[in-house]
């Protein structure tokens, strides 16, 4: 087995910033968070001194994920990217333990003296990949680049930019703290080195006492995104104007001589307020091209606005729940309860694997867990594209469903936002163990991981 096939082995290679799990994922409109994304960038092609780390903190859905995987393109385009990891709750990309050999991964295949150095380590020590992860740095990465600096120093005169995004949708709080602490340390006490972190997360609480920590200021550049300053308001403003000009561009044929009015666009900014996720996620239901009609979608969304969509409210995501219950109440009555098992298996479950192929539960084998015929399927979850992503017919068999941010997962689990569309955990479980019977029942031979 090659050094490559076996950190593929231990790592995994869809949290990384170009797999095809990631088609989907947020990025920056060219006119959004320049000023964050222009600093990045300079921090980041930075020599080997100075702050090596930079933290960027924000809400859920304020624009995180965006800048990160916009940074990550852009640094993969100019050869400046080491590695990157997106962790991602809703879509099972958790696990800490596959931090590490995911990043050597991505440094062996784009740097051929690193490669041979760990090829080396692993042929004499296989077990390094079994080791705490503690280990798993210093032998995989740490070390293998002070020999890089000391026997090719050419080789690495360029630094390069390892992201780790959505750190606190790691599922082991402890471990999201060790990155932290692992990574802080080394740049600490390491004076040069040609490798520069970038981290984003949610500020969680057992995040900030790192924060606090006047050590890590020393070390940590940070970068707080905020929804309710002047650049937020106006990125929101920008990605609105630039989202309905690609809508008219595609529409056009169908829509009103001006469109859309003034007062609407002017009404969504104000409920947006800077959250560039609301901007983002409203833009998606109104261009749905399920419905190719956005002229009745901005007229539903309009109607919801006027009804629920106080600004100021206390719930710093009061936009994106609005957003959320509307998509949610365009979902006809006769399948919604179907809908709802549907999310619910996502919510608590995440993507179940079977047993014998251990492959993600695809969409048509969760319609065959259900019981539910494929037209009813795809019925359910026909209002939800915006929050969603649903494979077409021909890949269903295949391809699992994906959530596309984890804000929608913690909506729909905190009752106090989500009200008459809260999953509770134990109704969740108990439907699940009702389907989990008639499947052992049946005697089948595909059986849900879940089970064993």
């Amino acid at each position: 087995m090659t050094v490559l096939e076996q950190l593929k082995e231990k790592g995994k290679l869809v949290a990384m910033h170009d797999s095809s799990d990631r088609a989907y994922s947020p990025r920056c409109h060219p006119d959004t968070r320049k000023s964050l994304r222009t600093r990045i960038s300079q921090w980041g092609v930075g020599d080997g001194s100075g702050e090596r780390m930079f933290w960027v903190l924000g809400a859920a859905a304020v624009g995180k994920s965006a800048v990160a995987q916009t940074i990550a393109e852009d640094f993969d385009e100019r050869d400046r990217l080491g590695a990157s990891f997106f962790f991602s709750r809703p879509n099972q990309v958790d696990d800490p333990d596959w931090v590490i050999p995911t990043l050597a991964y991505q440094l062996a295949t784009n740097h051929s003296q690193y490669k041979r150095i760990i090829t080396e380590r692993l042929a004499d020590d296989p077990s390094i990949l079994d080791k705490n992860r503690r280990t798993q740095l210093k032998k995989l990465i740490i070390e293998p680049f002070h020999i890089l600096m000391t026997e090719h120093p050419d080789t690495v005169r360029d630094s390069l930019l390892i992201i780790l995004d959505g750190l606190d949708e790691c599922k082991d709080k402890h471990a999201q703290c060790e990155f932290v602490d692992l990574i802080s340390t080394h740049v600490r006490q390491v004076d040069e080195f040609p490798l520069r972190w970038l981290i984003c997360s949610r500020p969680e609480w057992h995040l900030q006492t790192r924060l606090a920590n006047p050590h890590f200021c020393v070390v940590c550049e940070r970068q707080e995104l905020n929804i309710d300053d002047t650049e937020a308001q106006q990125d929101a403003q920008r990605l609105l104007d630039a989202g309905f000009e690609n809508i008219l561009e595609e529409y056009g044929d169908r829509l009103p001589a001006i469109w859309p009015p003034e007062d609407d666009v002017r009404r969504i900014a104000a409920v947006a307020s800077g959250h560039l996720g609301f901007a983002s996620f409203i833009l998606r239901f109104i261009g749905d091209d399920q419905y190719s009609d956005p002229d009745n979608q901005l007229g539903i969304s309009m109607k919801f606005l006027g009804r629920g969509g106080a600004v100021g409210a206390v719930n710093p995501l009061h936009a994106l729940d609005l957003l959320y219950r509307q998509i949610l109440s365009g979902v006809p009555a006769d399948v919604l309860s179907i809908t709802m098992r549907i999310l619910g298996l996502f919510l608590f479950y995440g993507y179940p694997r079977f047993v014998f192929d251990h492959e993600r539960l695809s969409a048509d084998a969760e319609a065959k867990f259900f019981d539910v015929d494929k037209a009813t399927f795809r019925r359910s979850l026909q209002h939800l594209h915006s929050v969603i992503h649903v494979p077409p017919v021909e890949k269903s068999d295949t391809a699992p469903l994906r959530v596309y941010h984890a804000s929608f997962s913690d909506f729909l689990s905190d009752p106090n936002r989500s009200g008459k569309f809260y999953l509770n955990r134990q109704a969740v479980e108990y439907d699940v163990a009702l389907r989990s019977l008639d499947w052992l029942e049946k005697d089948v031979c595909l059986m849900p991981s879940f089970l064993a």
